[in-house]
């Protein structure tokens, strides 16, 4: 048979996994499989075509335009995850009922204390790729998951396997993205008043009552409160969980290294390293996430204020009917880019003065061994000592938060904001240096960047 190119056109998708038959004029009648076969094999598609789409072509049951071809999609391999005795209580917002909200969040602030020899975390291995093949034939490289390497945190160990982290002390357990830790419990039966004032603890504190106007609450673990939060500060070496919400009239702030969940936000600052949950509204206030803010439990709003998160926001509803000013920030935030350079300096810093403290300490023991150190010079060698301890602890802090930036910044290419109702007008959505503002009301839809440029689709 003659040449097919003047009737047939070959479409084949940017990741070279699907192939679609297009026609420019009426198919000959005298087309066999054979010729269908052998033109895709001249343009190069050799796998995954489908031999009973190409007879249906020629038996004239199907019309073109048709997919005739399918690739293997190559799978990434899952990389190793820490579970944590807490997994039960952390479960995805995503997944949690309407109505449920009041009830799952109780269950995040009753969070049982632990007994020492607990295992309070556990290593789940990474999974292997799996390659793809193109139509074309080729195979498609995949990435194996990552491995990760547990570490100790308060108070907790790591098993001789390397794979479980076990509690040292009878306390209640605070988690990490990546370290486990048990701190004893400061716990207050009731309001925080001036008969208790401002707390400043080592370990997870918990409020049964509400924290009012101008209170200070600052913990190394997680702080937990029953009630209302006012405008108060609080800070928190790992996570925030506030039952009844926040009303803070702009003022005051809650700033946590971990997560934080509550009920509602009303004029508050707030701001996490780890994922922020709100299950009912956020209204004019100032939040910020380096991870994911989730707002999509029951009416799940947000209206007004300034919202910024490093990887994705999920949302019921964006804005209002009335047109309140609303601004979302999704990705690169001012605080991560601050805290990198913050980072690298103190690494910098830090090896410069391993650097400099090992040559002292060296020459110091040089001059040990050939002879006897005076009491001067045995105090110095303890302070080069304790600063090189220092020193190195630093280092190693520096090069684990600049490790976790890195992912983070891996991370940008899917950012994106989830409409899972309605985004009213005069909501501006920020995607880095990009910008747009929505002037019409759009319902269930997914914003992300696609070649630099904000586009939607319909979820």
């Amino acid at each position: 048979m003659d040449s097919l190119n003047e009737v047939l056109l070959i479409e084949v998708d940017n990741d070279a996994l699907e192939v679609t038959l297009k026609q420019n004029l009426s198919l000959p009648e005298e087309l066999k499989l054979e010729d269908l076969t052998l033109f895709l094999e001249e343009h190069g598609i050799v796998y995954g075509i489908s031999k009973e789409t190409l007879e249906k072509i020629v038996s004239k049951e199907i019309s073109l335009p048709v997919t005739v071809a399918q690739g293997e999609k190559p799978k990434h391999g899952i990389d190793a995850c820490l579970w944590t005795v807490l997994e039960g209580f952390k479960g995805d917002s995503t997944e949690v009922t309407p109505g449920d909200d009041d009830k799952n969040l109780k269950q995040v602030i009753n969070i049982p204390s632990v007994t020492a020899g607990t295992i309070v975390g556990k290593k789940i291995n990474p999974t292997p790729e799996e390659k793809g093949v193109s139509v074309y034939g080729e195979e498609i490289k995949a990435r194996p998951g990552k491995d990760l390497k547990l570490r100790p945190g308060k108070n907790t160990r790591i098993s001789d396997g390397g794979m479980e982290i076990i509690s040292m002390i009878d306390g209640q357990v605070s988690v990490e993205p990546k370290v486990v830790h048990v701190y004893p419990i400061f716990e207050v039966n009731g309001n925080l008043d001036l008969n208790v004032g401002n707390i400043d603890f080592v370990g997870n504190v918990n409020i049964r009552g509400n924290v009012p106007s101008g209170f200070e609450i600052k913990a190394r673990g997680d702080i937990r409160v029953h009630g209302s939060v006012e405008s108060a500060e609080l800070v928190s070496g790992g996570s925030i969980y506030i039952h009844q919400g926040v009303v803070a009239q702009g003022k005051g702030l809650i700033d946590a290294q971990g997560e934080i969940k509550t009920s509602f936000l009303n004029q508050a600052n707030i701001r996490a390293k780890g994922d922020i949950h709100v299950s009912k509204s956020i209204l004019h206030s100032k939040v910020e996430t380096q991870g994911r803010l989730f707002c999509n439990q029951g009416k799940g709003n947000i209206v007004g204020g300034s919202i910024s998160a490093g990887v994705e926001i999920v949302v019921n509803e964006l804005g209002n009917h009335m047109s309140t000013p609303t601004e979302l920030y999704i990705g690169l935030s001012e605080s991560i880019v601050t805290a990198e350079k913050k980072y690298k300096i103190q690494l910098k810093e830090a090896r410069d003065d391993v650097q400099k403290l090992g040559v002292l300490l060296k020459r110091i023991v040089t001059k040990e061994a050939e002879g006897t150190l005076n009491a001067q010079e045995k105090i110095m060698k303890l302070r080069i000592r304790n600063s090189l301890f220092e020193s190195n602890k630093l280092m190693q802090e520096a090069s684990e938060q600049l490790g976790e930036l890195e992912e983070f910044f891996a991370s940008q290419e899917d950012v994106k904001v989830k409409i899972q109702r309605t985004i009213y007008p005069n909501t501006v959505l920020n995607f880095g240096k990009y910008k747009r503002k929505i002037i019409s009301k759009h319902d269930h839809v997914l914003f992300r960047i696609e070649k630099s440029e904000i586009k939607f689709e319909t979820l």
